[in-house]
């Protein structure tokens, strides 16, 4: 038992020992570092910038001494690469400048962003954390997650990381300071109820203050953070040196060690531990030889399951590690997609109130970085103004949740612009809304094009309808030729005068009412609804059509119903009418029997027209796409016809339907409004060569 006993003395004297010897390994390895350090001088100088409040990474001590783990990391890559680094304090904001004006080369300890990445170079990560929230006592009940701070104000340390990680939050403040240590007084003084860091930094800085007691920290955001060393961008010699140098640490475990310097528990703390477990071992010793067999078999068992745990637990840290990174690299991937979309795209607070756009948006508005961030500035953009406009002018005719989509035109440096606005509410519950969704889609182009192939269409159905018109105005010019040639020599002859006076002015009247229907098809038409009488107005339709139906052997049938009124725009209708007939046409090409036959008749206060061809029909696949823009089964067509017909019919409160059948022709039935006073019901039928 005696020499067990000294067996079991002897190891704990080891385990005493353990704790000094990396510390006085890694002083004796900085010593030699610095020899090596001054017996060379020639070696490549590099000015790497860290801030002095970053404890314990980057930080100035009570010796006036620039230190922490970032310096030790430096100090090693230093001693590998056979480089010299010089160290200069600065806070973030003058060490990114610097960095952008070639004053430094490097800048450590910086916090990983997708934002700056477009700027500069970073190198691995060579520490991962997650953020803390440090808050009073009194709050921590109320605050489980990172979106319980809505409502609050949170101090930190500017850098885009950590605006990226809160601007997720919803009506939450800031207090921006230019360091940790300053962020965090003005917790200390009231100015702020939350104070945001890493967890090291945070920690680090609330021990040392005698108000700690009074504070909490909230350790479960679970948002990574990375510390990464930026370079300029063409600087690849310098980033090749500290990747290489990390890898190499990390294989050869001096990061471990150094590690362990810095955030490992410390000697005196780990010499406590090892004094109350030689205490609890000794009376265990003195109760019984049994109790200390016992308790050391167990001690054996639980080092294996410790090891086991240990290893189990390092590769759920490399596992953490590797989801945080993709996690970072997801983001940054999502805030690329956004920024790249077509689509403009804002997010509003429940007061209409701007909290987010991407950069399309940006683009469509003409707004700089500046005036972006200016949220009250950009409710009075014109186009912002006319849309919040008709959006609470809908929402007062809406008695709940409405989805908002409107083209709005406006003026930009002098042009019209077409714009589809959607405003979305976003619910945070089932019927509470705590924001709104804006998309912008610029139509401005596609409205051009639009206009550039109605009036191509126009001009294609003006031309076919002029073909035909040509050769009947060439009848009466003949005619009036024929009398002014006979004029000289039978101008004494009074029954020559009397068939000149009868037949020439009725020629030139025939002309000019054939010319002023094609004037009047040919100018551009905006909706004026009127009563007009149907049969007269399709008569003067007739008088356009008719010679292309003379050319091509068709037969017009007519069956109108006296009296009838309609309360249309007789222009819109009437260009819908000659391109219904216009399509008949080109339906019975190649029909044996060509009859066009159209009816107007009143039913149940309702007007319809329906124009009937003997054609080939349409087949039952392209039904359903008839009416749509820039569908044509036409070799010369732009497709426009039909779907303008559908436009026009639509502005004047009508409908448009359609029978058809493969080999019977094709049916247009024009559903339109009429005026209070309602005609007769007797129909008169007129045929021409039925």
């Amino acid at each position: 038992m005696y020499v067990q006993l000294r067996i079991f003395y002897f190891f704990l004297c080891i385990l005493l020992l353990v704790p000094y010897h990396p510390v006085v390994a890694f002083a004796e390895g900085e010593k030699q570092a610095v020899g090596k350090s001054d017996a060379i001088g020639e070696k490549k100088v590099y000015r790497i910038a860290g801030e002095k409040h970053l404890a314990p990474f980057s930080y100035i001590n009570k010796n006036g001494e620039f230190t922490g783990f970032s310096i030790d990391i430096f100090n090693a890559i230093a001693e590998r690469e056979n480089v010299k680094f010089e160290y200069i304090p600065m806070e973030l904001y003058q060490a990114t400048r610097g960095l952008q004006e070639g004053e430094i080369d490097a800048i450590m300890g910086l916090k990983y962003s997708a934002e700056q990445n477009q700027i500069f170079q970073f190198s691995e990560p060579y520490f991962t954390m997650t953020d803390v929230v440090i808050i009073p006592n009194h709050l921590k009940s109320s605050i489980k997650s990172l979106t319980d701070l809505r409502g609050k104000t949170v101090a930190l340390r500017g850098d885009p990381a950590s605006f990226e990680l809160l601007m997720n939050v919803r009506r939450i403040e800031f207090q921006v300071a230019l360091n940790h240590e300053d962020a965090l007084h003005l917790l200390f003084l009231g100015r702020a109820d939350a104070y945001l860091s890493n967890k090291w930094t945070a920690e680090f800085y609330l021990e040392q203050s005698p108000n700690k007691g009074q504070y909490a920290v909230f350790d479960e955001l679970g948002v990574p953070s990375e510390f990464v060393v930026a370079t300029q961008p063409g600087d690849t010699e310098l980033l090749a040196i500290i990747n290489d140098s990390l890898a190499s640490m990390q294989a050869s475990g001096e990061y471990q060690s150094l590690y362990t310097k810095w955030f490992a528990p410390s000697s005196d703390e780990r010499l406590k531990e090892m004094r109350n477990w030689i205490i609890a071992l000794l009376v265990t010793v003195g109760l019984t030889f049994a109790s200390l067999v016992v308790i050391y078999s167990w001690n054996k068992r639980l080092k294996k399951e410790v090891e086991k745990r240990t290893f189990a637990l390092a590769d759920a840290n490399r596992e953490l590690a590797a989801q945080q990174r993709a996690t970072s690299q997801a983001h940054a991937f999502k805030t690329q997609i956004i920024n790249h979309m077509y689509y403009g795209i804002l997010t509003f607070d429940d007061h209409l109130h701007l909290t987010s756009l991407n950069e399309r948006a940006k683009e469509m508005l003409c707004l700089t970085e500046v005036q972006s961030i200016q949220t009250t500035d950009i409710q009075h953009h014109p186009l912002m103004r006319q849309i919040f406009q008709l959006y609470e002018t809908a929402k007062k005719k809406k008695n709940g949740p409405f989805l908002f989509m409107e083209e709005i035109e406006y003026k930009q440096d002098g042009e019209s612009r077409f714009v589809i606005s959607r405003v979305i509410p976003l619910h945070e519950d089932q019927d509470q809304t705590n924001g709104y969704l804006m998309t912008l889609a610029d139509r401005s182009e596609e409205r051009m094009l639009e206009k550039k192939l109605a009036t191509q269409e126009k001009m294609r159905a003006l031309g076919q309808l002029v073909a035909g018109v040509a050769h009947e105005v060439r009848n009466p010019l003949t005619s009036v030729k024929a009398f002014i040639d006979l004029l000289p020599r039978k101008y004494e002859d009074p029954a020559f005068r009397e068939e000149l006076l009868k037949h020439v002015p009725e020629e030139l009247k025939r002309m000019n009412r054939i010319v002023e229907s094609l004037l009047d098809y040919a100018r551009p038409k905006y909706p004026q609804k009127a009563s007009f009488d149907v049969e007269s107005f399709i008569h003067s339709i007739v008088t356009i059509i008719e010679p292309t139906l003379k050319k091509q052997g068709v037969s017009l049938c007519l069956e109108i119903e006296p009296s009838m009124q309609l309360y249309s725009d007789p222009n819109q209708i009437k260009q819908v009418m000659l391109n219904l007939m216009l399509n008949a046409l080109d339906a019975m090409e190649a029909s044996a029997q060509k009859k066009l036959l159209i009816q107007a008749e009143t039913e149940n206060g309702t007007g319809f027209i329906r124009v009937t061809d003997t054609g080939s029909g349409i087949e039952e696949e392209r039904l359903p796409h008839i009416l749509e823009p820039f569908y044509t089964t036409k070799k010369q067509g732009v497709g426009l016809g039909l779907a303008l017909c559908y436009q026009w019919i639509q502005e004047n409160n009508g409908e448009i339907n359609i029978e058809t059948k493969i080999g019977d022709g094709t049916t247009f039935i024009l559903t339109l409004p009429i005026t209070k006073e309602k005609g007769g019901h007797e129909h008169e039928s007129s045929c021409t060569d039925c």
